[in-house]
């Protein structure tokens, strides 16, 4: 975390993705969404183009709102400070507009405890496991659409610890699902890459099956005439 003197006030920013819990990046995309929302509704009801002089207070009104979430502080004190003194903060929180690089992961730790993401979901195609992947395929698109919410629980049902099987009651799920909303976001970034690795791995090997099918039905077709 940085630290900045704002006013005789120090606060703190985040300079990466590792230093931005789930929660704390899911409230940040509800300020973003009501932004946007707001916008699409002024522009419903737009006679004439805008004056530049109202697109740039609405560019300072959000970014006043940014930075009173990542810093704790009332939009009322950040309306004191310098110009040119905010805009070293807001470059500091620039790596929320940078697209992420993914890491290629095979498990993770959160506190002393490890979970592993599954090599092959469906090469033990248990009932349960093919639910998985049809859970996936759903929320993958989710959040290809900026949907996070279902991250954690994502998680919990697909990683699990060294040992354990298929089959975790919704018990355990739940309470994982609450312990993954502590992870930071390079991590819920690298699973979701995983997951979008593993929809396509599973879409491949669908149309794989499907081939297979359509080769064994034209054999058995010729051996019938």
């Amino acid at each position: 975390m940085k630290e900045f003197l704002m006013n005789e006030k120090v606060v703190e920013l985040p300079e990466s993705w590792l230093e931005v819990k789930w929660g704390t990046f899911l409230g940040f995309t509800k300020i973003i969404e009501q932004h946007e929302s707001n916008i699409k509704e002024k522009d419903k009801d737009k006679q004439a183009e805008e004056e530049e002089w109202k697109e740039a207070i609405r560019a300072l009104d959000l970014n006043t709102k940014i930075l009173a979430f990542w810093t704790g502080l009332s939009q009322e004190e950040i309306s004191h400070w310098d110009m040119k003194e905010a805009e070293k903060l807001m470059k500091c929180l620039s790596f929320v507009n940078e697209k992420y690089i993914p890491i290629d992961i095979s498990s993770f730790t959160i506190g002393d405890e490890k979970f592993f993401l599954p090599k092959d979901l469906m090469r033990e195609a248990t009932f349960g496991r093919y639910i998985e992947a049809e859970q996936l395929e759903i929320q993958s698109e989710m959040i290809s659409k900026g949907k996070i919410e279902f991250m954690p629980r994502q998680i919990a049902i697909l990683v699990k610890k060294g040992g354990e099987g298929d089959n975790l009651d919704d018990n355990l799920i739940d309470k994982r699902e609450e312990l993954f909303k502590s992870l930071d976001m390079a991590t819920i970034w690298d699973v979701a890459f995983f997951l979008t690795k593993l929809e396509q791995g599973l879409t491949i090997s669908s149309l794989t099956s499907q081939a297979v099918a359509a080769m064994q039905l034209e054999q058995e077709q010729q051996k019938e005439q």
